[in-house]
C-alpha cells in the first residue's frame, strides 16, 4: 500500500515512473552493504517508499513562485544542493523556466531568487511536518516518523533547522544520499550519481556513507532499470514486514485523502466530505453494507490523481486550453492506475476511477455510458459533483445548497447523471449536521478556530483581520496561540490539523466580514 503512495509522489514530482520504487530498492541494497539488519533495514525500506509523502504540502507556494508549475519546481530542485546558490540560479535558468516566454521566464527567476532562504526554510518545514504526521497515521513506526521529520537535514547542518552530523538518524542519512544519487542517474547513469556524491561529501552527505557508496555504487545499481519494478521492489521488502490490516484500511484512505487535498487551500477536506456524503447516499439507496463501505473509501481516494496536474491549471481563472483539459481528464486515470498496483486497494481504485463518468458517455477517463456504470459509480459521480459545487474554487465562489441541488438535478434532465443516484444524494445532503459537541481540540477558543480556518485556507494576517473585523495585532496573537497549541508551524501543517479534527467549514459556515 505504501508502494502505491510512492507512485503518487512520483507523479507529484513529475519524476520518471517508479522513481520511488527504485529508490527503495537502492536504499535496501546500500543498507545491507553497510551491515544493517532487522528493524533498521526495514525502516530504511519504508522510509525510502514514503520519503516524499509531504511533497504536496507546499504546492501552493511553489506554484506562486514558478508561474504555477509546482511540479516542475519540485522536479528541478528536490535533489539540488540547496547551499549552492550558483547552482540554484543555473537550474532556474536552464530547467525550471525552460519553455516559458521571455517575460514569464524573467519574472519567475526574479521571484525565485528574491524568495531566498526563507522560502526554502518554509518549504522544508511544511514538507517535513506533513510527511511526519501522515507517516505516523500510516503506521510507519516511530523511527521512520522521526526520519521523515528530519527531511532535508544536511550533514553540515546548513540551511535547515536540524542538528548536524550524527544527530540526524542513520536511516535518514542513508535514504537522503540514495535519493539524490538515484535521481542523478537519469541521463548520466551511475557514474553521474557517484560524481554528485563525491562533490557533496562532507557537506550535504555524511562522509562515511559517501565513501561507502563510492566504493560499491556499480554493484548497487546493477539490475535496477527504469520501468515497472513493482514486483522486484516488493520482493526486496525486508523483515519485519508491516502489513496493513483491513481494519486499518479506512485510516489509510483518510491519509491518502489528506495527502491529495493538502495541495490547495481550496480542496482541504474535500475528499473526506465526498466519501461521507456518498456513504450516506448509499444507505439511502439501501446498498449492501460492503458496497457502502467501498463507496466511502473510494470517495476518500477519488482525487489522488490530481497531484499530477500543475497548480496553475487548478487556479486558472478562465477556460482551459486543450493540454490543460487533457491533464485534468487524466487525473481519474492516474487515480485508478496508482491504486491498482496494490491488491488491497484495487477494488477501491476501480470505483474511484469512475467518479467523473456520465450516463451519456460524455465523462472521463473511460467515457463509460450508464450501462457500464454500477449504482455505486453513479452515486459517487453525483456525490462528487454536488460536494464540489458547495466548495469555493479559485475561479468561482461556492454555491449554496439550493443552487447546488438545482445544478445537479439539471444534470439528470440532460441525461448526464442517474436520477436515483441524485435523489439519494439530495436526501443524504438534506440531513442536518447537528450541533457540535464537546470542546475544540488542543484547547482552541471559538475565535482561534475562526482564525485557524482562514489560515488553513491560505489567508494572510491582513485578510483575516478584514474578514473577522479585528486588528492585525489581534490576528497575530491568535495565530501565535494556535501554533503553540497545535504544535505545527506552517500553512500546510495547520491545514492538515484542521482536516484531522474536522475544523474545515463550508463557505456558508465561514466567518462573515
Amino acid at each position: 500500500m505504501l508502494g502505491a503512495l510512492s507512485l503518487a509522489t512520483d507523479l507529484a514530482h513529475q519524476a520518471p515512473p517508479e522513481t520511488g520504487l527504485n529508490h527503495a530498492l537502492l536504499s535496501v541494497r546500500f543498507a545491507r552493504h553497510l551491515g544493517l539488519q532487522g528493524q533498521e533495514l526495514s525502516d530504511v525500506y519504508y522510509l525510502a517508499l514514503v520519503a516524499h509523502l509531504g511533497c504536496t504540502s507546499y504546492a501552493e507556494e511553489q506554484g506562486g513562485i514558478a508561474a504555477g508549475d509546482d511540479g516542475g519546481m519540485r522536479r528541478t530542485y528536490s535533489e539540488a544542493d540547496m547551499a549552492n546558490r550558483p547552482e540554484l540560479f543555473r537550474l532556474a535558468i536552464t530547467e525550471m523556466t525552460s519553455g516559458m516566454n521571455p517575460l514569464d521566464r524573467a519574472r519567475t527567476i526574479a521571484r525565485f531568487m528574491g524568495a531566498g532562504k526563507g522560502f526554502l526554510l518554509a518549504g522544508n518545514t511544511a514538507i517535513c511536518e506533513v510527511s511526519a504526521r501522515l507517516g505516523e497515521r500510516l503506521g510507519v513506526g516511530p523511527n521512520v516518523t522521526r526520519a521523515l521529520n528530519e527531511g532535508l537535514a544536511r550533514w553540515d547542518g546548513r540551511l535547515f533547522p536540524q542538528p548536524p552530523g550524527d544527530a540526524v538518524s542513520l536511516i535518514s542519512r542513508i535514504t537522503h544520499l540514495t535519493r539524490v544519487a538515484q535521481a542523478h542517474t537519469h541521463g548520466r547513469g551511475p557514474a553521474g550519481a557517484a560524481d554528485v556524491v563525491r562533490r557533496r561529501r562532507g557537506g550535504e552527505f555524511d562522509p562515511m556513507l559517501a565513501d561507502a557508496f563510492l566504493e560499491t555504487y556499480p554493484d548497487l545499481f546493477a539490475g535496477i532499470t527504469e520501468g515497472w519494478v513493482w514486483d522486484q521492489t516488493m520482493e526486496a521488502e525486508p523483515e519485519p514486514q508491516r502489513l496493513v490490516p483491513q481494519s486499518h484500511l479506512e485510516d489509510l484512505t483518510f491519509a491518502i485523502a489528506d495527502f491529495t487535498d493538502i495541495k490547495s487551500p481550496f480542496t482541504l477536506g474535500h475528499s473526506r466530505r465526498v466519501g461521507a456524503l456518498a456513504a450516506v447516499a448509499g444507505g439511502c439507496l439501501a446498498l449492501k453494507t460492503s458496497e457502502v463501505s467501498l463507496i466511502r473509501l473510494a470517495g476518500h481516494v477519488h482525487d489522488l490523481g490530481t497531484v499530477s496536474v500543475l497548480q496553475r491549471v487548478w487556479v486558472k481563472n478562465g477556460p482551459l486550453n486543450r493540454p490543460e483539459l487533457d491533464a485534468v481528464r487524466l487525473h481519474a486515470y492516474h487515480t485508478e492506475r496508482i491504486l491498482s498496483a496494490s491488491r488491497s486497494l484495487q477494488p477501491i481504485g476501480t470505483l474511484a476511477g469512475l467518479h467523473h463518468e456520465r450516463m451519456d458517455g460524455s465523462g472521463y477517463h473511460r467515457g463509460a455510458a450508464g450501462a457500464a456504470q454500477s449504482p455505486s459509480a453513479r452515486l459517487l459521480a453525483a456525490s462528487e459533483m454536488y460536494q464540489s459545487l458547495l466548495e469555493t474554487r479559485s475561479w468561482r465562489p461556492a454555491f449554496n445548497s439550493s443552487d447546488s441541488a438545482r445544478i445537479v438535478t439539471d444534470e439528470v434532465g440532460s441525461g448526464r447523471l442517474d436520477r436515483a443516484a441524485v435523489r439519494a444524494v439530495m436526501e443524504a445532503a438534506g440531513q442536518p449536521a447537528g450541533p457540535r459537541r464537546g470542546p475544540w481540540p488542543a484547547g482552541l477558543t471559538d475565535r482561534e478556530v475562526d482564525v485557524l480556518r482562514l489560515l488553513a485556507a491560505g489567508h494572510g494576517n491582513r485578510s483575516i483581520a478584514r474578514t473577522l473585523n479585528v486588528s492585525e495585532a489581534t490576528v497575530r496573537t491568535h495565530a501565535l496561540n494556535i501554533y503553540g497549541k497545535t504544535t505545527v508551524h506552517s500553512r500546510a501543517g495547520i491545514g492538515l490539523f484542521a482536516i484531522e479534527h474536522d475544523l474545515i467549514s463550508l463557505a456558508k459556515d465561514q466567518p462573515n466580514g
